[in-house]
């Protein structure tokens, strides 16, 4: 299995020393500091240029290649769950969000060049080529921020009536403990969720991370949380710290997507609502209404076919900011939204006859052309986007369970899909043909759980996969697994 692929030193060499401390390529590595010792300002102004603008590109032939060898090498261990995930448009840090309420920052690089190995019971189960594990760099509470917004004078729960409850409750000690207790159990239990941490005396509380979105490098992340709200972290100043907490969702956030410029932010619920929201100032730009269940999944569409020139190092290449966005929810409703109009009605695309009302993930073509819809009955739809009509349903061999995740390579030939049993990479061009008996391959990694993300790196060079049923239904392999791609002529 090593043998086919480049050696650890190259492997070293082409991806962690040619990479700066923020992740982005650098070019070449540096000669010995002796040889450089006389060099001039003007040669280390170069360096650095050199080392700043190196795009970031597809790797060669990942455009006309016939497959890919997609081999997973790292295991990043977790004790739950994993409901989301996200990382850096250049692969240097990938962040978790996971069942037990916390956030884990793991170093992409460090993880597939490093030497620290899994252990024997972490190997059981895994299949043969992951042998590392994941570097896990920090990690943090996903916390339900207390709301202070307090209500005006003379109502319940006003200033005035919070400071007299305290100068009472400092008169008596006793009466305290009980009366946070009882606010601890009766009255929170019969407070809505979306309501609570609402008291000054009530203190925060974790959440499962519901959705994950970060920037492009890091400056900040989104999570959603159980209650509704969303809170905006600083993952590499004062990491870990909530800056700002966004309101107005009242049930568990499910899916988070920044635009292509990274100036805002959709949502989406089980509320059944979609938000845009303006990072500037916190306030909601876009009310999307026209779903009738929870939402599962939100995603852009693409402008065009990528080519081997375009530099993804900004994560709007390709994407225009007022692109068609395609939402969907559990009922196997999609919507297509022109973020133009604040006033058009969606384009809706319903289940097919006789396929089951389920959808959790769906994603477009490269070219953007197409759409692709995971169902619960095993198939996953092809869509056209200019003419609205189902092209096929491709089918999954029989008892692989519901398809949870699909996602579309750059080659526009090749997609994703992740059943309950094995992930596949099935070739599109080979449907109906006779030559070809199989028209897929086993992604190996994963069996026996439902997948919560499939991540591309921009330059088809990297895999993320995460294990996790997003309080759905299913099992899950609590597992995240880095791969490592390679073309094949």
């Amino acid at each position: 299995m090593d043998s086919e692929h480049e050696s650890e030193d190259e492997f070293n060499t082409n991806n962690d020393d040619t990479r700066t401390e923020d992740g982005s390529d650098r070019g070449e590595p540096e000669e010995d500091s002796a040889m450089n010792a006389p060099s001039d300002t003007v040669a280390k102004q170069d360096d650095v240029a050199q080392r700043t603008h190196k795009p970031l590109v597809l790797q060669p032939n990942a455009l006309d290649c016939k497959t890919f060898d997609i081999i997973p090498l790292v295991l990043a261990v977790h004790p739950c769950n994993i409901y989301c995930m996200a990382a850096t448009q250049c692969m240097r840090w990938v962040f978790t969000g996971s069942e037990d309420g916390y956030i884990r920052k793991y170093d992409f690089f460090a993880s597939m060049n490093g030497k620290t190995m899994l252990t024997q019971g972490q190997r059981h189960g895994q299949v043969e080529s992951v042998t590392k594990a994941g570097i896990l760099t920090s990690y943090w509470e996903n916390e339900e921020q207390p709301n202070r917004t307090l209500p005006p004078p003379g109502e319940e729960g006003s200033s005035s009536s919070a400071i007299a409850s305290t100068n009472n409750i400092n008169n008596n000690s006793s009466e305290m403990d009980v009366d946070i207790k009882r606010e601890g159990s009766v009255d929170r239990a019969a407070t809505p969720v979306a309501q609570r941490a609402s008291s000054p005396f009530e203190e925060s509380k974790m959440s499962a991370v519901f959705s994950l979105d970060c920037h492009s490098e890091a400056l900040y992340a989104v999570s959603g949380l159980e209650s509704g709200s969303i809170n905006l972290w600083t993952p590499r100043h004062e990491e870990g710290t909530c800056q700002h907490v966004f309101r107005q969702h009242t049930a568990p956030v499910s899916a988070i997507k920044l635009t292509p410029d990274q100036q805002g932010f959709i949502s989406g619920s089980w509320d059944h609502g979609i938000l845009h929201w303006d990072l500037n100032n916190g306030a909601v730009v876009r009310t999307y209404a026209g779903h009738g269940s929870q939402i599962s999944s939100l995603s852009f569409q693409p402008d065009g076919q990528p080519t081997l020139t375009m530099d993804f190092s900004s994560p709007a290449t390709n994407y225009d900011n007022n692109a068609v966005m395609l939402s969907t929810s559990v009922d196997g409703m999609m919507c297509l939204w022109d973020r133009r109009d604040p006033t058009s009605i969606p384009r809706k695309f319903m289940p097919p006859e006789k396929v089951p009302p389920w959808c959790l993930s769906a994603c477009w073509s490269a070219d953007g052309k197409r759409i692709y819809c995971g169902r619960r009955n095993g198939t996953v739809d092809e869509w056209d986007f200019a003419d609205g009509r189902l092209i096929q349903s491709i089918k999954m061999p029989a008892n692989s369970g519901p398809v949870s995740f699909v996602k579309s390579l750059p080659n526009n030939k090749h997609i994703i899909c992740a059943s309950q049993d094995n992930i596949r990479l099935w070739n599109l061009t080979e449907l109906g043909s006779k030559s070809s008996l199989r028209p897929f391959q086993i992604i190996a990694g994963h069996h026996g759980g439902l997948i919560s993300n499939i991540h591309v790196d921009p330059t088809c060079k990297y895999l993320i996969t995460t294990s996790g049923n997003r309080e759905w239904e299913g099992p899950s392999t609590n597992g995240c697994l880095f791969y490592d791609i390679q073309t094949i002529l």
